[in-house]
């Protein structure tokens, strides 16, 4: 794919490519972040998901932590709501309004996800984390109890929290034991996984009305197949 843009920053070396299809690809340190389509739709399927997930829930209101190509945000904008992303590196920001077609009415705070929190007196309807360090690895610091029951406070009654961590293999269990610090801090835990698939995302999801129905039927016909698999576990 031809390489649109290669950038050095302090937390990775980004790079920007585009497919023949007019699809941009934004990959960090040689790991895939975002990838959308030529007109600015997430190919991925774990993106579709949290954005069902904000949709059926009710949100109009939207936390994201963690950028990327801001795919997310911007196919939530376009429903109409509300978008405020925080993102430790602020570079990303200017990637996804340049090349993943981020409106400029989302509000972008550069900063940590976890100070965000501590100091925001907003209530969100939905809280999404999508963040990973240098080493591609979901931080220590937005794993813990305590972590989760900022997210708690900074939700609204009816709010969820969806959060991307990748698992391995079936071995790992990384996805559980954060689920398990979810619910410890009061918030009723599902998650949307793919057994049996190895570094596959799984979608820790916490809160929310007792039914969603994921699929939904309105994702993209080329990510159906990514879709097949799918399971949904409660954890109470």
């Amino acid at each position: 794919m031809p390489l649109l843009r290669k950038i050095k920053t302090a937390f990775g070396n980004i790079h920007i490519t585009r497919d023949g299809d007019g699809s941009v690809t934004y990959a960090q340190n040689g790991c895939y972040h975002s990838q959308i389509d030529k007109d600015g739709v997430s190919r991925c399927a774990y993106i579709h998901i949290m954005h069902e997930l904000a949709l059926q829930s009710g949100a109009r209101d939207v936390l994201i932590i963690g950028c990327g190509g801001g795919s997310l945000a911007t196919m939530l904008r376009r429903k109409k709501c509300k978008v405020t992303m925080v993102d430790i590196n602020g570079v990303a920001f200017d990637i996804a309004r340049d090349y993943f077609k981020l409106p400029r009415d989302v509000k972008c705070v550069t900063g940590d996800g976890v100070a965000y929190l501590k100091r925001t007196p907003h209530r969100y309807d939905a809280i999404i984390i999508d963040v990973f360090d240098m080493n591609n690895k979901v931080p220590d610091c937005f794993t813990a109890k305590a972590l989760f029951r900022l997210v708690k406070k900074s939700l609204t009654q009816d709010g969820i929290m969806v959060m991307n961590v990748i698992t391995k293999n079936n071995r790992d269990k990384r996805a559980d034991k954060i689920a398990d610090n979810v619910k410890a801090a009061g918030l009723p835990v599902r998650l949307y996984d793919w057994p049996g698939e190895d570094m596959r995302n799984t979608l820790i999801m916490g809160g929310g009305k007792p039914s969603y129905t994921i699929p939904s039927g309105r994702e993209p016909e080329e990510i159906e197949e990514d879709l097949e698999g799918l399971v949904c576990r409660r954890l109470g």
